[in-house]
Formats: structure tokens, sequence, C-alpha cells
């Protein structure tokens, strides 16, 4: 459960279907395009805990004003076995971070965390997004946070949702501490590298994207003739 909890910590929705037998609970994790190799590592990650044929569907979002699309990524799996973290990672029916929580997890679901929303600035120091929705919820995770890698972070509002703020000195504790349990395709924010290897595509899932997009172009030309 602790794997499967880290992995979700600040990304991911979990939806509950009652049934007779029990029910079961719908995970839905998606990603730009952009973000292929990372997000195959966390399925990868995750089918450890819970084997599954569930593979990753791209699409592309309807047309908005100017005639756009964008390319997205998601991966579903329904099963029984997410209850237990519904039931943590949603206490009230609503996504919440809570103490209780945090309690049950360490180094390897801080490492998710931190690359799931960090951002590297070019003087070394760092953004951690993806931290809560609440003051208090990035509260706790900077508490949480300090607990495991002795870093200090500073909370900053101003924005539609918190982030924690670290200098160059207490971003470099985290990055050592953490590097050991950095998911690969995102180990360059563990080394205070200024790139971003997020823009690094899989070829699977570009292979993907380029077959659903000449599909629909096929449905619109056959729609039109």
């Amino acid at each position: 459960m602790r794997g499967i909890l880290g992995l979700l910590l600040v990304d991911g929705s979990l939806l509950p279907y009652p049934s007779p037998g029990g029910g079961y609970v719908q995970l839905t994790l998606t990603a730009g395009a952009t973000e292929s190799v990372f997000l195959e590592e966390k399925i990868e990650e995750l089918k450890q805990f819970i084997p599954t044929k569930a593979e990753i569907v791209p699409y592309r979002t309807s047309p908005r004003a100017n005639g756009k699309t964008t390319a997205v990524l998601r991966f579903r799996l329904s099963s029984a076995k997410l209850r237990p973290i519904y039931n943590l990672l949603y206490p009230f029916g609503e996504r919440q971070i809570t103490q209780t929580t945090l309690d049950l997890l360490g180094a390897s679901a801080a490492a998710w965390c931190w690359a799931e929303g960090c951002k590297i600035k070019k003087n070394k120091s760092s953004s951690l997004g993806r931290v809560g929705m609440t003051i208090q919820e990035a509260q706790l995770i900077a508490s949480w946070l300090q607990m495991l890698t002795g870093a200090v972070g500073i909370v900053t509002e101003g924005r539609a949702r918190p982030r924690l703020e670290f200098n160059k000195e207490e971003t470099a504790k985290i990055q050592a501490a953490l590097f050991d349990y950095a998911p690969k395709s995102r180990q360059h924010l563990f080394k205070g590298e200024y790139w971003d290897a997020s823009s690094i595509r899989s070829s699977r899932t570009e292979l993907l994207l380029g077959e659903r997009q000449a599909g629909t172009e096929r449905s619109k030309t056959n729609s039109l003739a």
C-alpha cells in the first residue's frame, strides 16, 4: 500500500464505484505528450503492486476556439485494491494531504513528489509545486520533507496553489538525500541540472500519438466525403 500511496500522493485521480460486491476504485493518470517517458516509468512502478494489462491511451482534446488541439496521454486502472488508498487520499470525499498519510511515507514517496513538481532555477535554487490545494497542506509537505532530508522550505502564496521555495543550499540537501530514490527519467532534478528532460518523448508513445492523429484525420476525410 505504501508503494502505491507514494506514487499517487501528489498526482492522479481516484474515483470510487460502489457495487453489491464491495465496489472498486478507478485510477486515472494523465500527462502531456512531452511527459511520456515519466508517465511510463510511473506506470511500470505501479504495475509492480497491481499487475494489469492496462496501457497508456493517447488522444487529442476537443478543438479550442482557435481550432488547435492538445495531445494528451491517459492511463486508467480499476481495482478494489485501490480502496484503502482512496480512503487515505480522500478522507472526506475530497482529495487532501493529511498528516496521517505522510506518516506512512518515506524517502521514496518524497522523491516522486520532488520529481512531479520541482523546477530547478538557474541559480540552483528550486520551486516545488503540487504540494496541495491549501497553505496548510503545503506546510505539512514542508515539515515532512524537512524531517526526511533536513531541508527547510518556505511556503509561498500569490498563485492559484501554494508552492515551496528552497534556496540553493536547501535544494542541495534534498537532492543529496533523495537521489538514490529518484525516477530515472527525472534524475536531472536531483543533480541540480538546469534542463528539461521531460521533453524527451517515448518513441512508443510517439508512435501511438501519430497513429491516433492519422486515424482522426482519416475519419474527418471520410465524414466530409
